[in-house]
Formats: structure tokens, C-alpha cells, sequence
């Protein structure tokens, strides 16, 4: 810029100055001015609710917001898990008061003698459940179906901090897998959220939550038939079977997936690599064969680059793909003889394979967890399937 253009543009920052600031003060309860905000701010920039909450207790607890609340925000998305300041904020009064209804929780817990030891708690749970989480092979949020169940896995975190997490991490995936907060989310964490804080044990709690899905079928062959997508609890369940599993990448250097020499790379997200490449397959099978998640596997950017739209039958002599690297995605060996015209028997198989692998590592993390046996009518589980 020359310096015209300087000197114009911190003219009109200076005249800010001149400018008429309307200031209406009323003398309400906390509800009632959340709501005459809500309403006055409708035509300007959208502020949740949580944002209000959050500028009340900034009020109140000088410093808090700036120097405590927004720098750990930061720092979980440096973690690899990007979520919203709305999240944690809701993550907070789960923990500190079992509510996310911010109207319902009562006014003396938005000063700074209630907030900030429910803050304290709320870092501790969201610690312990990231490195729960990354021994899952889950380095980020990028995979969930829904950041919302987060906050009844940190709110099971904090009150149950020292028991292990497998049985959690079974309600967590069967929560993301029958997508229980992706409609009426709020009501279904606020009764969540209930149910752990009225639980007397980690069991007692996720068999509570458990009931609230009402129905927990097997994975089946159809399931990993679907639009890989479409279906982000599939893709989910699918990479961690393949972390099950300890896989290696395809590449030569043939590091697990997700992983460095370091350890476990925060905020990884896989390659979705079709093991019959959509350009090899062409028109000859129908679309959703050729993208249906038993044609999927989960390998590292630079190789997916490399076997481009190749036949299975030349990329995997041609890179080296070893029949242990095929095992850990749950692809036999038989992929290198397989023509293109076998392609929907193959799929089918391991199709087969993924269901058996699947059922087999939830049994592991259920333990002896009591689940519902209801059946439901057949509608509403698919109607699960397909919001998840």
C-alpha cells in the first residue's frame, strides 16, 4: 500500500471513535435477558445461547473466559479434536450440573466460585477422554458421527475417572453407530446426562444408557454394503477394526495407519481407498457396489496417490503388498486373482468378513454389560441406520 491507502484506512479505524453506541441496560432475571438479547441480535450476526451464558459468566469471573476457557479450547483443536467453543461450554455444565438446558441450571452456578471448580473437573474429563480415545487409534474428531457425544463421554469420564474404558467406548460406538444425537440431540443428552448422574457405578451407568437406545442388533454383511459415504458410523466402525488390527500402511515404509514415528499423528484422517478403483471399474457394476464400504480401505494419502485407478490384481504385486498388510483390512489374499467380473462375490465376502470381524471386537468391549433385548419395530431401526 502506498501511503494514501494507509493513512485512509486508519482514518476510518480513528473515526470509529465518533460513533453512536446505543446502550439499553435492563433490570430482569438472567432468563429473561438472555431471551430480550436473543430477539434484539435475531437481524445481526447469529449468537447462540451458549455464547450469552459464556459473556455471563465472563462478567462474572473476570479473566476466566480469556486467560482459561478459550486457550483450552485452542489446545484441543491442536489435540486433533476441533470442536466448537459451544461444545466444551455444554461439556462444562453437563459436568457441573448434568444439564445443557442453560435456563433449567440454576443462576448461582455461572459465578466464578461454581464455575471454576466445574471447569477443573471439565479439563480433567476432556484429558482423560482424549487419551482414552488415541489408545483407540481415534486421533481426532474428524470420524465421529456426531461431536455431541462427547458430552456424556466426558461427563462418564469425570465421574468415573479411574475405571477402564472399554465397556465405555462400546456404549460410545453403539451410540454412534444407532445415531443417538443426531436428531432431538438435546433432549437425548439431557437424559443422558441424567442417567449418569443417578448411576452408583461405570456399570450401572453405560447399562442405563444402553437401555436408552432399546435395541442393539448384530452388525450385518448389508451394513457394510452401504454407500461408504453415507454412512459415517460404517466408516467409523470400519477404521477401528483396521486400528484393531494394527495396520500397516500399503506404502514401503509400511508404518501403521495413523501413525509416525512418534506415535499416534494427532488429527489423522485416513485415505478412503476403493480396493476396486471407481475409474477401473467404470460402468461395468452398479455405483453402489463400487462404493459400498466392504470396497474400502483405510491406507495413507501417498500410496492411495500411487495405485490411481489400477487393477488389484497389478497394484498389489507392483507395490509390495504383503498378504499380512491385505489380513489386517480384512482382505484375503485371493484379491490378487480376483477379474473384474468376480467383483460381487468378492464384495459380498468380505462384506462377510468386516460383519464377523465387527461383532467379534464389540463382544470384547461389551464384556458383561447387560444390553436391551427389545425388539423395536423394523421402520425405526432403519430409520436409525439411515440418520447415522
Amino acid at each position: 500500500m502506498d501511503a494514501m491507502e494507509v493513512y485512509t484506512r486508519l482514518d476510518r479505524l480513528r473515526k470509529i471513535r465518533d460513533k453512536e453506541v446505543v446502550l439499553i441496560t435492563v433490570d430482569n432475571e438472567l432468563e429473561d435477558v438472555v431471551e430480550i438479547f436473543s430477539r434484539l441480535n435475531s437481524r445481526g450476526t447469529r449468537v447462540t445461547e451458549a455464547d450469552i451464558y459464556l459473556g455471563v459468566v465472563a462478567a462474572r469471573a473476570s479473566g476466566w473466559v480469556r486467560e482459561e476457557y478459550l486457550p483450552f479450547v485452542e489446545s484441543l483443536t491442536d489435540s486433533g479434536f476441533d470442536v466448537s467453543p459451544n461444545l466444551v461450554f455444554r461439556t462444562l455444565t453437563g459436568i457441573g450440573r448434568s444439564r445443557i438446558r442453560y435456563k433449567d441450571i440454576d443462576d448461582a452456578f455461572w459465578n466464578a466460585e461454581n464455575i471454576k471448580p466445574a471447569w477443573e473437573r471439565t479439563k480433567k474429563a476432556w484429558s482423560l477422554t482424549i487419551r482414552h480415545l488415541k489408545d483407540k487409534g481415534l486421533a481426532g474428531n474428524a470420524l465421529l458421527p456426531s461431536d455431541n457425544a462427547l458430552v456424556t463421554l466426558t461427563a462418564l469420564s469425570a465421574k468415573f475417572p479411574d475405571e477402564p474404558f472399554d465397556q465405555t467406548f462400546y456404549w460410545f460406538v453403539q451410540a454412534s453407530r444407532f445415531a443417538r444425537y443426531s436428531m432431538s440431540s438435546t433432549s437425548s443428552m439431557e437424559e443422558d446426562l441424567k442417567e449418569v448422574a443417578e448411576a452408583t457405578s461405570l456399570k450401572d451407568a453405560l447399562e442405563r444408557l444402553l437401555a436408552r437406545i432399546r435395541f442393539l442388533p448384530k452388525v450385518t454383511p448389508e451394513d457394510f454394503m452401504r454407500d461408504f459415504g453415507d454412512s459415517r458410523s460404517g466408516r467409523l466402525l470400519l477404521y477401528l477394526l483396521v486400528q484393531r488390527n494394527g495396520a500397516a500402511d500399503w506404502d514401503k515404509r509400511g508404518i501403521r495407519v495413523g501413525y509416525d514415528s512418534d506415535g499416534l499423528l494427532s488429527g489423522f484422517s485416513p485415505q478412503f481407498h476403493h480396493i476396486f478403483p471407481k475409474a477401473f471399474i467404470g460402468g461395468q457394476h452398479a455405483a453402489e457396489l463400487t462404493n459400498a464400504l466392504a470396497n474400502i480401505a483405510l491406507i495413507g494419502p501417498t500410496i492411495n496417490i500411487r495405485i490411481s485407478k489400477r487393477d488389484p490384481m497389478d497394484y498389489v504385486r507392483r507395490y509390495e503388498i504383503t498378504a499380512d498388510k491385505l489380513k489386517q483390512q480384512c482382505i484375503e489374499a485371493d484379491l490378487v486373482r480376483t477379474p473384474l467380473d468376480e467383483f460381487p462375490g468378492w464384495l459380498q465376502r468380505r462384506s462377510e468378513a468386516l460383519s464377523a470381524a465387527a461383532n467379534d471386537y464389540l463382544a470384547i468391549l461389551r464384556g458383561d454389560l447387560t444390553i436391551p433385548t427389545v425388539a423395536v419395530q423394523e421402520e425405526a431401526t432403519e430409520h436409525a441406520y439411515d440418520a447415522a
